[in-house]
């Protein structure tokens, strides 16, 4: 779930490997 909603999101808030 945490994988798809940071895939989803980009907030540069987040320090997750999403689309850095």
């Amino acid at each position: 779930i945490i994988f798809f909603a940071i895939f989803f999101r980009e907030p540069p808030k987040v320090p997750t490997k999403g689309k850095k």
